[in-house]
């Protein structure tokens, strides 16, 4: 606005209401540019004000009025009538009254925004000279500088003022009255009091408005008057005076109060003024509404703050607030609620929310969500409210700005104060999610063990998990990063999907199955999947801890390492046996992988590893000897036994004996002593109550290699002790005369008797069947017995009998022939 008394030339057009000298009757239209029917009406509606008066001093000449419309002509215009007198007379003796018109279109008015003030100056004060034809005349009306009106705004009092402007949006009637005892100003001064109020609403409200520097006692329905006193159903406004009551229509009301609230936030009430008069579009009846939107443009930052944080709010609104303030120029308070709003509007699906978002972010607007972000209470609620905003940001923002989600999404998980729990978890999500991550969060994922554990978490317990975030990091470690630096589930992590550069400990491998409730099944699944078998080493020590509490490993170690498929090494084989074995898992006893390994390098790794779980841990040791003693006991098991007896301290040979013991004493799985080594048997006899074992274990070995029945007698005597032959010896004996028949026992008896002194072998035969033992081959024996003497009884009896005449046969000789011939069939041993 110009500030200076710079002049606008307009045409305007007149009219003059008057009486022609003498003239008895009524008054009319004396000349005018206007068609006389319009120029009445308002020269008609300004006369109605009343006349003036002796009885009322403050109502002197000249009477001013101001109208914006009539009934009869609703056109808006700016207008302004001015009654005077010159001392004339009518017909009557009467005074002879004057009404000047002088109007001028509300397009050009509104334009330059003219003031009351104004036209005063230039048509009222100082009134030129009407044309003499009836045609319009050009006019140079000043503009009113807005520091005027509002000087003199703060003179008359804000509050006053803007009280009165308040019930003129409510429709009222106001009476501008003089206080007791108090005069009022002169007419000119007035009528800057009147534009003074009128300067408080929007300019287009002149199109509505009237207003008089003076009003009699006659009705009338201008809206603002100077008056001796109001009369009934108007409202007085005394000058210099409280302000008055407010409005009753609410709107009004808050147009008050938003003009008070606006004043003391400025402390200017030239900005308001000059604000107000840019509202140049006429409104042709009071709408306190549409003024209460004006204003509220005059505060639109403010107005709009206030309407989010009151729950309310447009986007459209917000929109146009950071057209006219650039996000850049508001403080911090301001912008968060706008920013706020727009997210929230965005979230709920505002695509125009979005699109102001990007437009006006600023590097101002990540640390501006952050804050939000921390200030939502608990820590769940302030990762609850991140998730949020990232989403919004990344489906309504990102396409209009690209960057804004990682520049958000790194100041999040940068701040120091969430928890790491907390940071970690926001990092996996916004991948899981949106598929984003950032080079900023991989290294805080990598520099923060804290951190890149609990986003490891996330990522073992999700049941459709993607290795590729791991794969990622895994690189990152690789190429980025010395293996120092780098923390121990990461190391396992790299050696688990086959970078073996970095070496990883049994430690690491804790370290990153731990991170989950159920870690170590995942991780054997993941090792699967990604066949590497091989990790189970590293794994293994604190797995066999977990293993006593965590049921289902033992079945993920078989999926890891089937006993089907070929070993990848010996190691290998070696603790998936073992473990499957502890926790009693697989279908097959014993150590069945190890079954399958044919090659002594194999063999060699296989019983280092087992060497290396088993020789500090005595549980551990004594499940392996079991197991070594469950399965097929090949040339492939009986190599690794003895590698471990050679390079276990003396308790495994002591655990492997005593397991070796009860089997061949009956107790746990029965176990062919041919079976065992040698060596192992030597040490197995070296114990107080098993020196039986050599002879039995010599005995049976010859048997099976088809020793000559002196070798069997041998073994036997040298068995002999001073109670005789071991009852477990005797055993195997019966065992074997029972297969072989009564004549081999009686052969070795010969034999031994042959090579010892005194019946060791006839022993042999009574003691073999001593007891209630061997009944079968006791009666076996009895039989082949019986049969034996009375063949030697024949024998003895034809020996002593005389001899008989030639050719004569004996009867009873032939019948005894048949008897011995039909008892042959009982022993398979033979006839002798």
């Amino acid at each position: 606005m110009n500030e200076g008394l710079g002049e606008e030339r307009l045409t305007a057009h007149w009219a003059v209401l008057g009486k022609h000298p003498g003239q008895t009757m009524g008054y009319e239209v004396l000349r005018s540019s206007l068609p006389g029917d319009r120029a009445g009406t308002y020269l008609w509606k300004a006369s109605a004000t009343g006349a003036p008066g002796d009885r009322d001093p403050e109502g002197e000449l000249p009477w001013r009025v101001f109208l914006g419309r009539t009934d009869t002509h609703p056109e808006p215009v700016c207008a302004s009538v001015e009654t005077t007198w010159d001392g004339s007379t009518d017909g009557t003796g009467a005074p002879s009254y004057t009404w000047r018109l002088t109007l001028l279109e509300w397009a050009e008015a509104g334009r330059a925004a003219l003031t009351w003030s104004g036209i005063d100056r230039a048509l009222l004060s100082d009134p030129p000279a009407l044309p003499g034809d009836a045609v319009p005349m050009t006019v140079a009306v000043p503009r009113t500088p807005p520091t005027e009106l509002a000087q003199l705004v703060d003179q008359l009092g804000f509050e006053w003022v803007a009280g009165v402007a308040a019930l003129l949006l409510d429709n009222r009637q106001v009476a501008i009255t003089p206080g007791p005892g108090e005069a009022l100003p002169g007419v000119s001064d007035r009528v800057r009091v009147l534009d003074a109020v009128c300067s408080l609403l929007p300019y287009a409200c002149r199109a509505w408005l009237s207003a008089a520097t003076w009003t009699g006692q006659a009705q009338h329905d201008l809206r603002l008057f100077f008056a001796p006193a109001a009369r009934t159903g108007q409202i007085a406004a005394v000058l210099g005076a409280s302000p008055p009551d407010e409005p009753r229509d609410e709107n009004a009301r808050t147009y008050l109060h938003r003009l008070r609230r606006l004043r003391a936030k400025t402390g200017d009430t030239t900005e308001i003024v000059e604000y107000l008069l840019t509202v140049v579009e006429p409104a042709t009846v009071p709408r306190p509404g549409a003024a209460l939107r004006v204003l509220r443009e005059a505060d639109l930052l403010d107005t709009v703050v206030e309407e989010i944080r009151s729950g309310g709010g447009e986007v459209e609104d917000v929109g146009r607030v950071l057209d006219r303030y650039p996000a850049a120029s508001l403080d911090d308070r301001r912008l968060a609620v706008l920013t706020f709003f727009l997210v929230r509007s965005a979230s709920q699906g505002s695509q125009v929310a979005g699109s102001l978002l990007a437009e006006h972010w600023t590097e101002r607007t990540g640390p501006l969500l952050v804050r939000e972000v921390l200030a939502a209470g608990t820590s769940a609620e302030s990762f609850e409210r991140a998730k949020r905003y990232l989403g919004v940001i990344h489906d309504a923002v990102e396409t209009h700005r690209g960057g804004s989600f990682d520049e958000l999404f790194n100041a999040l998980v940068e701040t120091p104060e969430p928890t790491r729990e907390w940071t970690g978890a926001l990092i996996y999500m916004a991948e899981a999610e949106w598929k984003r991550s950032t080079d900023d969060a991989d290294r805080l994922l990598v520099r923060e063990s804290a951190v890149g554990k609990t986003w490891l978490k996330y990522l073992l317990k999700h049941k459709d998990r993607s290795l590729a975030p791991l794969h990622r990091l895994v690189r990152r470690v690789r190429d980025d990063m010395a293996v120092d630096d780098t923390p121990g589930w990461l190391r396992f992590a790299a050696v688990l999907l086959g970078d073996f550069r970095a070496p990883a400990t049994s430690t690491d491998a804790a370290d990153f199955a731990e991170a989950v409730e159920g870690g170590w099944r995942t991780t054997l699944e993941i090792a699967r999947l990604e066949r590497r078998p091989e990790v189970l080493g590293l794994m293994w020590p604190r797995l066999w801890r977990v293993a006593r509490t965590d049921r289902g490993l033992g079945e993920a170690v078989e999926r890891l390492v089937p006993v089907e498929e070929p070993q990848t090494s010996g190691g290998v084989a070696a603790d998936a046996d073992l473990f499957c074995t502890a926790v009693r898992a697989g279908a097959r006893p014993g150590m069945p992988r190890l079954e399958r390994l044919t090659e002594e390098g194999e063999l060699r790794d296989y019983a280092a590893a087992l060497t290396g779980r088993i020789e500090s841990d005595g549980e551990l040791r004594r499940l392996a000897v079991q197991a070594l003693l469950e399965g097929e006991l090949g040339q492939g098991t009986w190599w690794v036994i003895e590698r471990l007896s050679r390079d276990l301290p003396d308790s495994f040979l002591h655990q492997l004996c005593d397991e070796l013991h009860g089997r061949l004493t009956g107790r746990g799985r029965p176990l062919n002593d041919l079976e065992v080594r040698d060596w192992l048997m030597e040490e197995l006899a070296k114990r107080y109550d098993l020196g039986w074992l050599r002879p039995v274990h010599a005995f049976r070995k010859a048997v099976k290699a088809r020793a000559p029945y002196r070798e069997l007698a041998r073994i036997i005597l040298e068995s002999h002790g001073q109670r005789g032959l071991p009852a477990p010896l005797l055993d195997a004996i019966a065992v074997w005369t029972l297969d072989v028949g009564p004549y081999s026992l009686e052969q070795v008896a010969l034999h031994m008797d042959g090579l010892a002194t005194g019946l060791p072998g006839l022993e042999l035969q009574v003691n073999v069947v001593r007891g209630d033992r061997h009944g079968e081959l006791r009666d076996r024996l009895v039989q082949y017995s019986e049969a034996r003497r009375a063949r030697h009884e024949w024998i003895l009896e034809e020996l002593q009998r005389p001899p008989e005449p030639s050719g004569t046969a004996s009867g009873t000789g032939a019948e005894r022939r048949g008897v011995f011939r039909k008892m042959r069939g009982w022993f398979p041993g033979g006839s002798g």
